[in-house]
């Protein structure tokens, strides 16, 4: 059985990742303050920024990838 937890990511200016849950939720995610964290600086490059996918459990950006358990975890932590 395959589990779907996002419907769509989009990449929004000054590094906000719009994400689309099947709940019908919608989740802002500032992504700026991890940028400067190694696994994150990619996303620095707005190639690799604007190239955000889905396919349900995980986002890719190019070879940075986020699990929607993390993605829930990081926007906890925003207060």
């Amino acid at each position: 059985m395959n589990r779907r937890y996002l419907t769509s990511v989009t990449p929004l200016p000054n590094h906000v990742l719009q994400v689309d849950f099947v709940s019908g939720s919608r989740l802002l995610l500032d992504m700026k303050p991890y940028l400067d964290k190694i696994r994150f600086r990619p996303l620095a490059d707005a190639r690799i920024w604007n190239s955000a996918v889905t396919n349900g459990i995980f986002v890719r950006f190019g070879d940075v990838e986020l699990s929607h358990d993390e993605i829930l975890s990081m926007a906890e932590q925003e207060h």
